[in-house]
């Protein structure tokens, strides 16, 4: 494919850049709000073993990481849009993109849970994730059919901005930290 077709390609199906901002700030409320959820559970038990610096430098990983992966979903949904037709996710991206990430990421943290407390995969999880799959994707087209639903969906994602105005300077600061403790650590060790 020509250089200058990919591109008249791509600027037709990618969505603007509100409508990443917004997606990518539901993304970002979820991960890193799962993150720090599991965080908060578990410290109580780590300030017995575990020095402040120590602590710091896990939240530190965290969130690096947590950058990594709020990332990988929002490159997925740009590939959904480029692969579908424009009238049918970018036209709608913020809703749409809103939804399926709230619906898959909840899917996953529930399966994650059972995973954690079986310490295994259960019988039958297979049949049940594609269940999951299949209703996801029948949600997210039946609120893509509900203007009211899409209105109230977008104005909530439009308002998570503001959480990549906290999150994302605080990943950068992890990042941070992270490379000079492998620096210190790669002298020392």
């Amino acid at each position: 494919m020509d250089f200058s077709k990919w591109k008249a390609y791509t600027a037709n199906h990618m969505p603007t850049v509100q409508q990443l901002a917004a997606v990518y700030g539901v993304i970002v409320l979820i991960v890193y709000g799962w993150t720090i959820y599991w965080f908060a559970w578990n410290l109580p038990s780590w300030l017995y073993f575990l020095t402040l610096g120590e602590i710091l430098s896990a939240f530190s990983y965290a969130m690096a990481v947590n950058f990594i992966e709020s990332l990988i979903v929002l490159f997925v949904l740009i590939l959904i849009c480029l692969l579908l037709p424009p009238r049918w996710f970018r036209d709608r991206f913020a809703a749409l993109g809103s939804s399926l990430v709230v619906l898959s990421l909840v899917a996953l943290m529930k399966y994650v849970g059972i995973i954690i407390a079986l310490q295994g995969f259960p019988p039958g999880m297979g049949r049940s994730a594609l269940l999951a799959i299949v209703g996801i994707i029948f949600l997210v087209f039946l609120i893509g059919r509900i203007n009211l639903f899409l209105r109230v969906i977008e104005e909530i994602a439009n308002r998570t901005v503001i959480f990549l105005y906290i999150f994302l300077p605080i990943s950068a600061i992890s990042f941070l930290v992270v490379l000079i403790r492998n620096i210190v650590e790669a002298f020392h060790g």
